[in-house]
């Protein structure tokens, strides 16, 4: 967690330290709040809200936020004997740093998001099966169940195509994939999702 925490702080720095020596225009910054809704690759719903602060650069900007992301995914599958049902819930706390090309306060228009960023990724999974008894504990209509969860670290990765209608309102195709590292008893993951949401400036 400590090292999590300094990766977030190095990720603050760097982009300051970017905005302190760009090229000397009148800059300025303002808080916002982005909340949408998406699916990922198997058509599961994921979430997502950020609280953010945006630093102005000329025509681009940095976008240093605070962000949750959630997701319920579900999957059926069947090995030719048994039908088996998977859960998976995931919630991620994090932050990230977006930099945003032709992001312009004064004129509405597209924009391009790229962004990086680290947090807390928290999974609960299950799988349960009404045939097949060897999963885990037993199934009172028949059948078996197992079940993990645990809070491991994650990457997040974002490209987005936005556009920006005023200076207190855009909307953004995103695809926030979440990189989580591998635990103790088992591997990493790549999670892509697809989410549209809005921006509100203050």
């Amino acid at each position: 967690m400590k090292s999590l925490l300094t990766t977030v702080l190095m990720l603050i720095c760097v982009s300051l330290i970017l905005t302190g020596t760009a090229n000397a225009q009148e800059k300025t910054g303002g808080v916002g709040i982005r909340f949408g809704i998406g699916t990922d690759i198997q058509g599961g719903i994921a979430y997502g809200g950020q609280l953010n602060y945006t630093l102005f650069q000329n025509l681009n900007a940095i976008e240093l936020g605070l962000v949750v992301f959630g997701g319920k995914f579900e999957e059926e599958s069947n090995n030719g004997y048994n039908d088996y049902f998977e859960e998976t819930n995931v919630l991620v706390i994090g932050a990230i740093v977006n930099y945003l090309f032709r992001y312009d306060m004064s004129v509405g228009g597209p924009y391009i998001a790229v962004g990086f960023g680290v947090g807390a990724v928290s999974v609960e999974w299950e799988e349960s099966s009404p045939t097949d008894e060897s999963l885990g504990p037993p199934l009172s209509g028949g059948g078996s169940m197992q079940s993990e969860e645990g809070t491991v670290a994650g990457m997040i990765i974002n490209l987005g195509l936005g556009y920006r209608f005023t200076e207190l309102f855009d909307l953004r195709l995103q695809v926030p994939t979440i990189i989580v590292s591998a635990g103790d008893e088992r591997d990493g993951a790549v999670i892509p999702t697809i989410t549209v949401t809005a921006g509100l400036s203050f």
